[in-house]
């Protein structure tokens, strides 16, 4: 016994390695895992509906044929709301009919039922889990895409090293411009979404930002901030800002400083 029992365990391990190689089917269960407890409130909501459709349509078609056939009591009455209403693909089209016989005001209250319980519970449920697998298989995407950008950034500091003549593990614009004349570089910059053109451009800009040289953290920040997909944030604004307001003040002190100068010069 104790030898089937393991047998059938290295089935499922077996299982498990099929579905490392289909990563949408993951996909879908994670989602499912994640919804799990949106899924559990709408199927108990779902369930009061149909609890107190069945206290409502055992009293209103009490003493007609179709309530002592279908609705006698409240757990008959569920089963038949659940099975021929709810979860019905034709969505309860011949209980309505046989409502219709008893009359237009059974038929239209079932008719009710149908599209709160089936078109809109079911509905919100699909919704539900669409949308939870969708922000799944996004998640994994972008997780997916930020492992490939750190190799790819490892990758490029690992070039900047190669043409770091002084061995200080920083770059200057000399060192700057050899990198991209290797053409490996250019492809790396190209697989990362960066418009070299402009990195060339500016590089000038954030060398003298930095005293000439670079360390792994900013130029790897310089290479990120030139990507075609990096969007402006908050965050960007304020420094932008930031960096005009210190140049105007120190513009300004330069300025005055001179006219002092000048002024001191022509009393003298």
């Amino acid at each position: 016994m104790v030898a089937f029992r393991v047998l059938r365990l290295l089935r499922v391990l077996r299982l498990a390695r099929v579905l490392q190689h289909l990563p949408e089917l993951m996909v879908i269960v994670r989602g499912l895992g994640i919804a799990i407890r949106a899924i559990a409130v709408v199927l108990s909501l779902l369930g009061i509906i149909v609890y107190v459709g069945a206290i409502i349509f055992r009293g209103i078609l009490e003493g007609t044929a179709l309530g002592a056939m279908r609705f006698p009591n409240v757990p008959t009455a569920m089963g038949t709301l659940l099975l021929d209403c709810t979860l019905s693909g034709s969505r309860g089209t011949p209980l309505i009919r046989e409502a219709y016989q008893e009359g237009i005001w059974y038929a239209a209250a079932l008719l009710l039922f149908v599209l709160l319980a089936n078109v809109t519970m079911m509905g919100v449920l699909a919704g539900l889990l669409v949308q939870t697998v969708k922000t799944v298989a996004e998640v994994e995407k972008e997780e997916k895409s930020i492992r490939e950008l750190v190799n790819t950034m490892e990758k490029l500091w690992n070039h900047v090293l190669n043409v770091d003549a002084d061995g200080n593990e920083t770059i200057n614009e000399a060192e700057f411009r050899s990198l991209m004349a290797i053409r490996q570089t250019a492809r790396i910059l190209h697989h990362m979404d960066v418009d070299v053109e402009g990195l060339v451009n500016l590089s000038s800009f954030f060398f003298d930002q930095k005293d000439g040289s670079l360390g792994r953290k900013d130029f790897l920040k310089m290479v990120l901030d030139l990507r075609g997909s990096k969007k402006a944030t908050v965050k960007d604004h304020v420094e932008t800002r930031k960096f005009l307001f210190a140049e105007l003040t120190r513009v300004i002190h330069s300025t005055v400083a001179e006219a002092r100068g000048k002024a001191e010069e022509e009393r003298h």
